[in-house]
């Protein structure tokens, strides 16, 4: 690798790290939908169940990629703020169908609001790239998505015994 390109490299690094530590601390901190107050973790539970009626606690973990428990605690969370109702299932006593409450369909909609605005923002900032600058980003950050799906494989795999 040319040392102009390492150092291109380098920064394009650096400017992941720094994203990361953004969005895990934008991730951390309580937001405002409206009215509502609410962490990023129980917004897109809101969505989940607002798009899949009726959806349980253990697709909710499928989807997000979490613990049913971990999800359990968020919905636990969202039903004591009277956001989501839960219901037996017809079919099976064992699982329990969520739903959004009035409140919780009014925070949805809050919540949607407040993340068309934060794109719209993210929009207008980028006016000044041209199409293929952007299309080349998407590029970038499809190749380094794979990397880190590889760096993830390679970490699940590995074998502390040897």
């Amino acid at each position: 690798m040319g040392e102009d390109r390492y150092k291109l490299f380098e920064q394009l690094w650096n400017a992941q790290d720094e994203a990361y530590d953004l969005m895990c601390e934008y991730d951390t901190l309580p937001h405002h939908y409206g009215n509502h107050i609410l962490f990023q973790t129980e917004g897109h539970i809101v969505d989940l169940i607002a798009e899949h009626p009726g959806i349980t606690v253990t697709e909710l973990g499928m989807i997000l990629k979490k613990t049913t428990s971990a999800c359990s605690q968020i919905v636990r969370k969202l039903r004591s703020k009277g956001y989501v109702d839960q219901t037996r299932n017809d079919q099976n006593n064992r699982i329990y169908n969520l739903c959004l409450t009035k409140k919780g369909e009014e925070l949805y909609k809050d919540h949607v609001e407040f993340n068309h605005l934060c794109q719209r923002t993210t929009y207008h900032m980028l006016e000044d790239f041209s199409e293929e600058e952007l299309q080349n980003h998407i590029a970038v950050q499809k190749m380094l998505n794979a990397a880190y799906r590889e760096d993830i494989k390679r970490s699940r795999n590995y074998d502390v015994s040897k």
